[in-house]
């Protein structure tokens, strides 16, 4: 579960950090874990290019060159 393309965006909810990439994939992992990835999101069609986080770290917003906005829910697959 690691990105084979260049990370593009990242974006920091307490100790998990998400990553977004060339490969159309946002990854989470958690920190405090070693090589845990806790959620792995796919919608993208093309390269995500910005992530952030909502203020009470429940959701994770994307966006990718594909011109959408996809909003996760931190638990969901």
């Amino acid at each position: 579960n690691e990105h084979h393309q260049r990370i593009s965006a990242i974006a920091w909810n307490g100790s998990t950090i998400s990553t977004g990439s060339k490969d159309k994939f946002v990854i989470s992992r958690d920190l405090r874990i070693k090589n845990s990835v806790t959620h792995q999101y796919a919608g993208h069609k093309q390269e995500v290019c910005g992530l952030k986080w909502s203020n009470d770290g429940q959701q994770l917003a994307s966006g990718g060159n594909d011109n959408k906005l996809m909003i996760w829910n931190k638990y969901s697959d």
